[in-house]
C-alpha cells in the first residue's frame, strides 16, 4: 500500500522517537537530547555512543554511525519494509489504516476487520497458553520436559512466550467465552473447532491444542498469527501447527524472525534451521541469526524474506536423509531468490539442538564458517556412485537442469557450470547444451517442471542488410547462438526494456516495434520472446534467464543502463547512492519524503522506461527509413526510376513527421 505524505506526517507525529527507542536501551537526558548505549546488536561498544534527539525526532550513533528516523530505526531494528514499518507505528499510534476508495473498497474493510480479529483472540490465546504454562507445578511432565530434558531458561521461555495448552478438551473455549471474545472468530483463527452433531460431549467448541508445549508465530510486527504445539506424552501429531487463515500461510512466515531479525541484519548472514526448538536452543546459546520455516523446506516467498535482509543463507540439515532431501529441494529455491546458499550437513545425525549441547557453540560458530556452497554440497550428494557412464552422464544433467534454470547470478551460473563440468568430468559446452535441453526435440529449457519453448525466429518482412559481422552464428552441434554483437544503442536500450516486464512488451507489440528492428539478433531474440509470451504470458519474467543461454552478449538483456554506455550506468549508480547520504549529511530532515520516494519509484521508473521505449521506437524508425533511404538513393545513381523517386521522396516525408512527433 502506497501513504500519502500526510499520513506518514501524522504517524511520525503520534510516535515518540525517545518512547520508542527507551524500550531498547536506557537513555539519559543530556544537553540538547539524550544519550545511551548504540541498541544494534552489531555494535558491542559499552559507552554511551548514541544520541537521541526528541525535537528533531532523530538518531545518530557516533560510534556505528546508524543514524535516522523513527521509520528507519523500526526498518532496520525489526527487519520491516518501508509499508510495514509505517503500519507498525500507525497499529502502535492506534491510527486507523488509510481507506482504499477504489473499487472493492468495502469488502477490503471487511477482510482487513477479520484480520484484525484473528489478531486480538490470537493474542487472547498467547495469554492463555503462557500463564497455563507458568502455574504449572515444578515437577509437571511439561515443565521438566522445557527446563530439565531441553535446558531453557526462564528468559528464553520469556523471550519466545513459549507456553502450554492445558488438557482439557475446551479450556481456552471456555476461557474466551468468559472473556467475551467471539468464539465464530476462535473457530476462524483454528484455535477451537465445533463439535460435531449428536457427539457425546454435547454441543459447543474444542480446543484444537490440547496438552501440548506452544510456540507462538509472531509476525514482523510481534503479532502473533497461529501456533505450534508440541506432544510430550505419547501422541500424534508430535507437533500440530494452526491451520492456514487469513493472517497465516506457513510458507510465507518463519518462524523466530521477529526476534532475530535485527541479528540477521547486524551480522549480514542467517542460518536456516528445521525446528522450532532448534532455534530456540541456538538464540539461547548465543547465536541468535537464525529461523526457522514451517516445514522442511523452504519456500520462495520465505527465501524472498530472507533475500531482503541478507545474501548470506546457511541452511543447517539434520544429519539424516531427510536432511538431504531438503537441502536438494532448498537449493533451486535459495538461487532463484538470487541469494548465495550454503548448506551444512551435522555429524553423526544430529540436529542443531543436539550439537549445541554436546559440542558447545563455539564449536558450531567454527563449523558453520567452513561451510560449502550449497549447490557444491548438493552436486556432492548426487555424484555418490557416479562412474562417469554416458547414462550417468544424462542423468546428472536432467538433476542440474532445474537448479540452473532457477539461477538469477548470471555470474554464479557460468562458475557453477565450470565447477559441474570438471565434476562430471565432461566439457562445459556438452554440459551447456545438454541443460538447454538440446538432445529433446521441443529445443525447449525446463524451468521448475513448467517449459517454455524457445522457437526459432518468427518469420518477418525483408529488411535492409547489415553488415555481416551481425549473422547468427551456430555451435558444432547445431545449436543456435545468437549474436548480438553489433547492435546499435538504441536497439540494445530497447531489448533490455522490453524484455524487463511483460507492461513493456505489450507496449514493444502494440507498437508494432518488430517492424523496424534491423540487427538480426535482436530481432531473433524478440521473435523467440513473442514466441515464449504467446505459450505463456505468466511465465515471461523467467524468460531473460532462459534466453541467455542463446546470446553470446547476455547483459545486454537485462539492463538498459549497461546498453547506454558505461557512463550513463555510472551517473545512475552515483544518483542513487549518493542521495540518501546526502540527506544523511544534512541531517535527515527529510527522512520521511526519501521513504516516500522510495516506495514511488517504482511507479516513476515505470514511467520513465516507456517514455523512454516509446523515444527508442521513435528513433528506431527513423534509423530504418534512413537505411531505406540510403539503398534507394544507391539504386536510384544506378538506374533511376519514377517509381523509386516516388517511394525515396514517400520516405523523406515520413521522416520528417518523425521528427516533428512530441
Amino acid at each position: 500500500m502506497r501513504f500519502s505524505e500526510d499520513f506518514i506526517e501524522k504517524v511520525k507525529d503520534a510516535n515518540n522517537i525517545i518512547d520508542l527507542i527507551s524500550q531498547h536501551t536506557q537513555l539519559r537526558p543530556m544537553a540538547g537530547g539524550y544519550m545511551g548505549r548504540c541498541p544494534f546488536p552489531d555494535h558491542q561498544e559499552r559507552t554511551a555512543s548514541f544520541s537521541v534527539s526528541e525535537t528533531r525526532q532523530l538518531y545518530n550513533c557516533f560510534g556505528c554511525h546508524k543514524s535516522g528516523s523513527i521509520f528507519t530505526f523500526i526498518q532496520d531494528f525489526m527487519g520491516l519494509s518501508f509499508p510495514e514499518a509505517v503500519e507498525f507505528l500507525a497499529s502502535r499510534a492506534n491510527i486507523s489504516m488509510p481507506e482504499d476508495p477504489g473499487p472493492g473498497a468495502a469488502q477490503q474493510d471487511q477482510v482487513t476487520r477479520k484480520k484484525k480479529a484473528i489478531i486480538q483472540i490470537n493474542k487472547l490465546a498467547l495469554q492463555y497458553f503462557t500463564e497455563s504454562f507458568r502455574q504449572l507445578s515444578k515437577d509437571h511432565p511439561v515443565r521438566i520436559y522445557a527446563e530439565q530434558k531441553r535446558g531453557l531458561t526462564a528468559q528464553t521461555i520469556s523471550d519466545f512466550q513459549i507456553g502450554y495448552a492445558p488438557k482439557e478438551w475446551d479450556g481456552f473455549a471456555r476461557y474466551a467465552e468468559s472473556k467475551g471474545a467471539n468464539l465464530s472468530v476462535a473457530e476462524e483463527a483454528r484455535l477451537i473447532k465445533r463439535r460435531q452433531p449428536g457427539d457425546s460431549y454435547g454441543d459447543g467448541y474444542l480446543d484444537i491444542f490440547r496438552d501440548r508445549l506452544m510456540f507462538p508465530i509472531l509476525n514482523q510486527m510481534n503479532e502473533p498469527v497461529a501456533f505450534g504445539g508440541r506432544i510430550i506424552s505419547q501422541g500424534e501429531p508430535k507437533y500440530l501447527n494452526s491451520g492456514e487463515t487469513l493472517v497465516f500461510n506457513k510458507g510465507k512466515i518463519l518462524y523466530g524472525l521477529s526476534q532475530t531479525a535485527k541479528f540477521v541484519r547486524a551480522d549480514d548472514q542467517v542460518l536456516v534451521v528445521e525446528g522450532y526448538m532448534d532455534l530456540v536452543s541456538l538464540y539461547q546459546s548465543g547465536i541468535h541469526n537464525a529461523v526457522a520455516p514451517m516445514g522442511t523446506a523452504l519456500t520462495p516467498d520465505q527465501s524472498r524474506i530472507l533475500s531482503r535482509l541478507t545474501k548470506n543463507v546457511i541452511i543447517l540439515f539434520d544429519g539424516d536423509e531427510a536432511g538431504q532431501r531438503a537441502a536438494e529441494r532448498s537449493l533451486p529455491i535459495l538461487l532463484g531468490a538470487d541469494v548465495h546458499p550454503k548448506g551444512l550437513i551435522l555429524p553423526d545425525g544430529m540436529d542443531p539442538d543436539d550439537f549445541v549441547k554436546s559440542q558447545g557453540a563455539e564449536a558450531l560458530t567454527q563449523l558453520i564458517s567452513t561451510s560449502p556452497d550449497l549447490f557444491s554440497m548438493v552436486l556432492g550428494m548426487w555424484l555418490r556412485g557416479y562412474r562417469g557412464e554416458a547414462s550417468d552422464k544424462v542423468k546428472m544433467s536432467n538433476l542440474l537442469q532445474p537448479v540452473f534454470a532457477m539461477m538469477q547470478d548470471q555470474r554464479l551460473k557460468r562458475l557453477y557450470l565450470q565447477e559441474a563440468a570438471e565434476k562430471l568430468k565432461v566439457e562445459e559446452n556438452w554440459l551447456r547444451d545438454a541443460l538447454r535441453g538440446t538432445s529433446s526435440k521441443s529445443g525447449s529449457y525446463g524451468v521448475n517442471n513448467s517449459r517454455i519453448t524457445l522457437a526459432p525466429a518468427i518469420n518477418t518482412p525483408q529488411q535492409p542488410q547489415p553488415d555481416k559481422n551481425y549473422t547468427v552464428k551456430s555451435t558444432e552441434n547445431s545449436v543456435e547462438i545468437v549474436s548480438l554483437k553489433g547492435a546499435t544503442k538504441i536497439e540494445a536500450t530497447l531489448l533490455g526494456i522490453v524484455l524487463k516486464n511483460t507492461c513493456n512488451f505489450e507496449y514493444f507489440q502494440k507498437m508494432s516495434g518488430m517492424e523496424y528492428l534491423m540487427h538480426p539478433g535482436v530481432r531473433e531474440v524478440l521473435a523467440k520472446a513473442a514466441n515464449a509470451y504467446r505459450q505463456g504470458p505468466d511465465k515471461f519474467d523467467k524468460l531473460a534467464g532462459l534466453l541467455t543461454s542463446f546470446v553470446d552478449c547476455p547483459e545486454l538483456l537485462f539492463s538498459e543502463t549497461f546498453a547506454l554506455g558505461p557512463e550513463v550506468a555510472e551517473k545512475k549508480q552515483k544518483e542513487t547512492s549518493e542521495k540518501p547520504e546526502n540527506e544523511v549529511a544534512k541531517g535527515l530532515d527529510n527522512d520521511f519524503a526519501i521513504d516516500i520516494a522510495k516506495e514511488n519509484q517504482k511507479e516513476k521508473q515505470q514511467e520513465t522506461e516507456k517514455k523512454l521505449l516509446g523515444d527508442c521506437l521513435k528513433r528506431l524508425r527513423d534509423q530504418f527509413l534512413k537505411a531505406q533511404a540510403d539503398q534507394l538513393t544507391a539504386e536510384i545513381k544506378v538506374q533511376s526510376t519514377p517509381e523509386k523517386l516516388e517511394k525515396l521522396m514517400s520516405i523523406q516525408r515520413d521522416r520528417l513527421a518523425i521528427n516533428k512527433e512530441p
